[in-house]
């Protein structure tokens, strides 16, 4: 891992930094940054690429961050790493957020394999969910959708086992499912075996002559058996289906902004100042 959940909340706080100052900005000039999250993040999507190298850079002697087109966002020398940047707030539909993680297509194709760094952000820029993937290939995306410009969705079910959270998590919203199918699979077993239980008790009392009484019982037997793995078969089609078809939910975490407080430079007279107060103090006391 050459990128850190502490480099990446250093990034936040500086973009977070930004999103604020251009947020008065734009409220002077009376309109809303935050009207249309596209542009906003468009707007720090440079910033989060330069902030990244310059984190990098604290550990690794040459980093390069061009951000021209068809050029990788940031590149680490030191170990031949390329890693693209994306930020996004996914898209809104019928009051639920999805995020399909897109890529361009051919690039990755070209390239073979890239690493991402994914920035999802709220709204209110304060809650995060930062996934680091190493070595995405095209195997882990859809083939472009005609119309989609060359942007491919990706294929979470492959690229998650690719992902470190650095900020933020994931829950398999399929897990809920096969807890309960599990749940319910168990408690039909138990009832047919508690049925069985007290028929096979019935059988134990019934008289060997009673032939036909017997024969009920035991068809009964036979036709609960039956029912029960019937529906147990469902059931475990019903849990395959969603151990191959997994629904995942990006869980954010809130960051607080701490802000940057530059400081002021002194102008020379005042610098001259406080040098003789400094020597005065020293000898004089």
């Amino acid at each position: 891992m050459y990128i850190t959940r502490e480099d990446m909340l250093e990034v936040i706080n500086r973009m977070q930094d930004l999103e604020s100052k251009l947020g008065r900005l734009f409220s002077n000039h009376n309109y809303n940054l935050r009207e249309n999250l596209g542009r906003r993040n468009q707007l720090l999507s440079a910033v989060q690429e330069k902030e990244t190298a310059r984190v990098l850079r604290k550990k690794y002697n040459e980093v390069l961050d061009d951000g021209a087109p068809g050029k990788p966002d940031v590149v680490i020398c030191d170990i031949d790493k390329e890693l693209e940047c994306k930020l996004t707030s996914g898209s809104k539909s019928g009051g639920s957020v999805s995020f399909a993680l897109q890529t361009d297509y051919a690039t990755l194709k070209k390239k073979g394999s890239l690493d991402y760094l994914f920035m999802l952000a709220n709204d209110d820029f304060d809650k995060f969910c930062i996934i680091f993937f190493e070595g995405l290939t095209i195997d882990d995306y859809f083939p472009p959708a005609n119309g989609s410009r060359g942007k491919s969705r990706m294929r979470k079910q492959t690229a998650i086992k690719k992902a470190t959270f650095l900020v933020g998590g994931v829950r398999n919203l399929a897990d809920d499912h096969v807890i309960n199918i599990n749940k319910e699979i168990e408690e039909r077993k138990a009832e047919l075996a508690n049925r069985k239980a007290g028929l096979y008790n019935k059988l134990k009392n019934t008289s060997l002559k009673a032939i036909a009484a017997r024969a009920q019982i035991e068809t009964v037997i036979e036709n609960e058996t039956d029912r029960c793995e019937y529906h147990v078969a469902k059931l475990e089609l019903r849990r395959e289906y969603w151990c191959d078809n997994p629904k995942f939910s990006f869980q954010f975490e809130s960051v607080e902004h701490n802000p940057i407080i530059k400081k002021q430079k002194q102008s020379r007279a005042q610098s001259i100042k406080n040098w003789w107060v400094s020597n005065l103090t020293a000898r004089f006391g």
